[in-house]
């Protein structure tokens, strides 16, 4: 992309991304209205399991707002991955809001920029979000969460 080349946003590719996240997300938790922490076990490469953790950090009306994270002993050298998510109920849409240490992921960003964001990082960072969720559910094993109430 030469600079003067400006990134423009595909919008119905990237509404398209968020929809499907939302019916994932249903689909790996059901119970994402009762319940606020789940966790799974997932195999990586050398068979071990690496835990994924989802807990709810807000809920509204017509809102919930998820951590994911993830934590492996295997990987001490490199960052786990950890991702803000807010499920819009009344749209059936998930985004990406943040994700390691960037607390607000811009849906554009100019390129070449101090941290080298990518133009779409955002839709890519949904995308990725996508990837992970359905790795959970295809290789994840639920673990038991302690329901206190």
């Amino acid at each position: 992309m030469k600079k003067s080349d400006k990134y423009v946003p595909d919008l119905r590719g990237f509404i398209g991304n968020c929809e499907s996240n939302y019916l994932r997300f249903l689909r790996l938790l059901p119970a994402i209205d009762e319940q606020s922490e789940w966790n799974f076990g997932v195999e990586t490469a050398s068979e071990e399991l690496s835990k994924v953790s989802i807990c709810v950090v807000e809920r509204s009306k017509y809102t919930v707002t998820l951590r994911l994270a993830q934590e492996s002993e295997l990987a001490d050298w490199m960052p786990q991955p950890a991702i803000t998510v807010r499920l819009y109920h009344d749209a059936h849409m998930a985004e990406v809001l943040s994700f390691q240490k960037n607390r607000y992921v811009r849906s554009r960003y100019e390129y070449p920029n101090q941290n080298m964001y990518m133009p779409d990082e955002k839709a890519q960072l949904n995308k990725f979000l996508g990837e992970w969720l359905d790795h959970c559910k295809q290789v994840g094993v639920a673990e038991e969460v302690p329901q206190f109430g």
